[in-house]
Order: structure tokens, then sequence, then C-alpha cells
């Protein structure tokens, strides 16, 4: 069945309206993450810094004396994948706030909104949710990257399928099954929104050459147009479902 290709030019000029004249709205309901996107900014800079540094003083030192291991420590992994899902949970949050806004969009959400995830009874559910796509996201990722970043596209859409239930009053058999219909309607998307993210490459450049000032803009920006692809995604699902 051929697909309907999803414009990145469409789903940014949505992204672009929805936010137009109500950037501040926008920073708000995004500023946790921006924060977090130039703290971690930071970290890899100095982190970077750092193994450079290391790379020249072990130049000047015998080689042979120093080992690498490559043996994984379950509690970093333990701990690693709870930090993922951790961040993940809020990015959800994040992100159904600005799915509200669209739905909406003459009505401004509030700040507290973005910790809707937290108060809609469901939080123990998410935080599971996000923990096993997180664990299989790994999971992938140890057999290479490659197969890694596939998987981080293919389970992309959970986050809106998860959404459109809790919107509905409804509950899936089992919470994998949120993650299972994200692989399916991103099969033979994941390129797609490969270039979606892309697309942002000159806008992160500008974040890393303001010391992340650009952020300010960019990640409300980012988030929305993740959101409208989302949007564009679904509906052509459903309208494909119907004409079945």
């Amino acid at each position: 069945m051929n697909q309907e290709p999803i414009s990145i030019i469409d789903v940014k000029r949505d992204a672009k309206k929805l936010i137009k004249g109500r950037l501040g709205t926008a920073i708000k309901i995004n500023i946790i993450a921006i924060i977090v996107t130039v703290v971690t900014l930071s970290m890899m800079t100095f982190t970077v810094y750092a193994m450079i540094k290391d790379t020249s003083l072990m130049s000047n030192t015998d080689v042979s004396s120093t080992t690498t291991s490559l043996d994984l420590n379950p509690s970093e992994v333990i701990v690693s994948v709870l930090q993922d899902a951790a961040g993940l949970t809020f990015m959800w949050s994040v992100s159904w706030t600005i799915i509200d806004w669209f739905n909406k969009p003459e009505k401004n959400p509030r700040f507290i909104q973005t910790f809707q995830i937290f108060n809609n009874g469901k939080f123990p559910q998410s935080l599971l949710l996000a923990v096993v796509q997180s664990m299989l996201t790994f999971l992938w990722t140890m057999l290479f990257t490659i197969p890694g970043l596939i998987k981080h596209y293919s389970y992309a859409q959970t986050y809106f399928s998860y959404k459109l239930d809790l919107d509905a009053g409804k509950q899936a058999n089992a919470l994998t099954d949120y993650i299972t219909r994200s692989r399916k309607i991103m099969n033979g998307r994941k390129w797609e929104l490969f270039l979606l993210d892309l697309s942002f490459i000159g806008w992160h450049l500008l974040g890393i050459l303001t010391a992340g000032l650009a952020y300010i803009y960019v990640i409300p920006y980012l988030n929305a147009t993740k959101v409208a692809y989302s949007r564009r995604l679904f509906k052509l699902n459903n309208e494909a479902n119907e004409e079945q």
C-alpha cells in the first residue's frame, strides 16, 4: 500500500502557526525542556573537553598500561534506563500539552498543564510504559547503534497513541500495545521522521553557537513540529483504515 508522504514544510508551517504571536506561551510550557537541553549541552561540552584532555595526557603515557573494559555493570544499565524513562515521561507530558493546544488553539495552555501526566491518575502506568520503551530501545542499541536508532523511530509515536486513549477514556489490553501501535504506524515512515529531525540540524548548530540561548525558540518550535507530524500521521492512518 502506497503511503501519502507527510511534508516537512507543512508540519513546520503547522507548528509556526500555532506559536505565532504566542511565543511566550510556547516558551512557558517548554521551559523545563529548554533548561534540560541547555544543561545537557553544557555537560556534553565539558565531557568532550575532558576526553580531549585525557587523550592528550594518554599520549604521554605508556599505552600498554591502560586497559579498556566493555563489561556492562547491571546497576549502571538500570540507572541509565530509569533516567531515560524519567526524561521520556516528562517529554510525553509536555507533548501532551502541545497536543491539547493544537486541539484548542484558541486557548493558551498553562504551565501547570505540562505536569498533567502526574495528576491524571495514570503516572505509574505512564512511567512503566516509558521504562519498557527505554529498555527495548537500549536492548536494540546493544546490537549496534543503527538498530537502536531504527527502533527509536519505530517507537516514536507511543506517546501519541497513549494520549488518544487517555483522552477517550480507553485503555489498551496491555501497555505494550501502544509500542506495537507505534511500530506499525511508523512502518515505512522512519526515514521520513529521520529527515524531519535532520532538518533541524541548522537550528541545533545555532543553539550551540549561542551557548544555548537560541534554544529558547528552537525547543518550542521543534516540539510543536513533532506533534504536528504525529497529528498528520494519525489522521492519514485513520483515513486509510476507514477506506479498508
